[in-house]
């Protein structure tokens, strides 16, 4: 028995060490990060020229048609990734003219940093965007996309 102890090598030890630390890492420390698709949705009247979820942008959306009770938009933008415990959205409104924008009229700008949405399921890859007119936001993390 003796024997078998002295050929565990200190090598041995220390890989099996770094293997079971990085397993209790991986485990209960690591932020849970999602590959995904933005889909944006503009409940206002404006055009939202731009908008960006943690600085990845996520396109244009339309605004919202007088006769749809859903937003405009709904295009998506993949290739993206989110993580954290909270997100940043910034979403720019288009010029209401083209004098304002040889004006140098700076666009109109809102920032808001919320919580990470919870995720349907681990395979959620869905990130939605919901911006309405007072100027809150909605997020959801979907497995499918969905209307609201």
């Amino acid at each position: 028995m003796k024997k078998n102890l002295k050929r565990i090598s200190p090598i041995s030890i220390l890989v099996v060490l770094s293997l079971a630390a990085w397993w209790i890492w991986s485990s209960f420390f690591q932020e849970e990060s999602y590959g995904v698709c933005f889909q944006g949705f503009n409940y206002t009247d404006k055009i939202i020229s731009e908008y960006y979820v943690n600085g990845m942008g996520g396109g244009n959306i339309s605004s919202k048609p007088d006769d749809d009770a859903f937003g405009g938009g709904g295009k998506f933008s993949c290739g993206a990734s989110v993580s954290g415990s909270e997100v940043k959205i910034k979403w720019v409104f288009n010029w209401k003219s083209v004098a304002e924008m040889d004006a140098g009229v700076p666009p109109e700008t809102h920032v808001v940093t919320l919580p990470m949405p919870k995720a349907e399921s681990r395979s959620s890859r869905y990130f939605q965007v919901h911006i309405y007119p007072d100027h809150h936001v909605e997020l959801k993390l979907l497995d499918l996309p969905r209307l609201k």
